[in-house]
């Protein structure tokens, strides 16, 4: 399917364009009217019906009704910074723009349904497309798996990407991981409830921050006494915050943190532990704990048998040297609530390299990506599905 990549390079105009318009129109969260109505309309002209699934947009591709099914999924949403790329199709929303590179993830996703439609007598079986809001953090893939995103049809197997600016790789270049990918990531806030008094007579009080500290302290043995050490965990508490003077001891306090990683029982276990030390240690003291979990993602485990075999497809496609093995990363990817409930693999691909001048990674207001590297993306897309299909009627 090398032709694949002939006919992705021909639809470079169209997919830059693509591209641009999402980057000056950023939306950020998992409502996105604007950026959904656009991908709708341009997926109409290509022949779809999409529909509408949990905030996203939805297509479907029917090349043999009664085969299996696979998902390729883009995110949507953008972050909430200001943009400093001096590019001239820079952001036209203040406070609002795409540092992780998801206007990148539509525009290949958008090739590669046209792609797929151009070449829809090669599909031996249906392709989903999914087109998802709120990634960073809004539990935007929940959301759709909540929705259906899975049934109606059923999916069998899914394949997500992401673009990786500042890469050690040449622009093109695809790295995946064979198993565990990215980590989880639960974001905890800990509120501690006592009472509060003058610094002069603290035992009319309770004291928060006393009770925060030993929280803090006591929460290090989840990492260092309980989990299994051949097992990653990253337990991190990155904020304290209680009272307002040096001579009152106030009423509450809170901490905020995260959990990272990469085995679901270990993340489990973790959370688990969190809560119940945080409750036990506070009314020791004679108070009160409450946690609160405001970002939840399942790490991200590559299923080995379709990552070895998508990697074979994308080898034959690019070229061996453009396909490399990488470790696993600490960051997260919500694409994991999919890759939990059906067979998935998750791509990198490199859009810009740090010896070619791409020297800012992803969620800095500085990054850029190299635009070149887009119609690879698309033609690995569309031919993941094609090979996929093919091979597994």
């Amino acid at each position: 399917m090398k032709e694949l990549l002939e006919q992705a390079r021909a639809l470079a105009p169209e997919i830059v364009r693509w591209r641009r318009h999402i980057h000056e129109n950023p939306e950020v969260g998992g409502d996105l009217p604007d950026t959904c109505a656009y991908v709708t309309d341009e997926l109409k002209k290509m022949g779809y019906q999409p529909y509408p699934v949990g905030g996203g947009v939805v297509a479907m591709l029917d090349g043999d009704p009664d085969g299996k099914v696979i998902l390729l999924r883009a995110d949507m949403d953008a972050l909430p910074l200001v943009e400093d790329t001096g590019e001239p199709f820079s952001s036209k929303r203040p406070g609002a723009m795409h540092a992780c590179g998801h206007d990148t993830h539509t525009a290949m996703l958008l090739g590669a349904a046209r792609l797929l439609m151009d070449n829809r007598d090669k599909v031996h079986g249906r392709v989903k497309f999914m087109f998802q809001p709120g990634e960073e953090g809004y539990k935007g893939a929940l959301h759709m798996v909540e929705a259906g995103l899975l049934e109606d049809p059923h999916v069998d197997a899914a394949f997500g990407m992401h673009s990786a600016p500042a890469s050690d790789f040449e622009t093109g270049t695809v790295t995946h991981t064979i198993g565990p990918a990215n980590a989880s990531a639960d974001g905890f806030r800990i509120t501690v409830h006592g009472r509060g008094s003058h610094g002069s007579r603290p035992e009319d009080g309770i004291d928060p921050i006393n009770v925060l500290a030993h929280i803090v302290i006591a929460l290090q043995a989840i990492n260092s006494r309980e989990r299994n050490q051949k097992e990653p965990l990253i337990l991190t508490c990155g904020q304290i915050s209680a009272g307002t003077a040096e001579n009152i001891i106030p009423e509450s306090g809170f901490i905020t943190g995260t959990i990272r990683a990469f085995n679901q029982e270990v993340r489990e276990q973790a959370k688990r532990r969190l809560v119940e030390i945080s409750d036990l240690t506070a009314r020791t003291f004679g108070a009160g704990a409450e946690v609160e979990w405001y970002t939840e993602f399942a790490p991200t485990i590559n299923d080995i048998p379709l990552t070895e075999e998508l990697d074979g497809y994308t080898r034959e496609l690019l070229g061996e040297d453009q396909v490399k093995i990488q470790p696993a990363q600490m960051g997260s990817e919500d694409f994991s609530e999919v890759m939990l409930r059906v067979p998935g693999t998750f791509f990198n691909l490199s859009l810009g390299s740090k010896a070619a001048g791409y020297t800012f990674g992803a969620h800095n207001p500085k990054v850029r990506h190299d635009e070149a590297g887009l119609p690879v993306g698309s033609a690995v897309y569309a031919n993941i599905a094609i090979e996929w299909l093919a091979h597994n009627r």
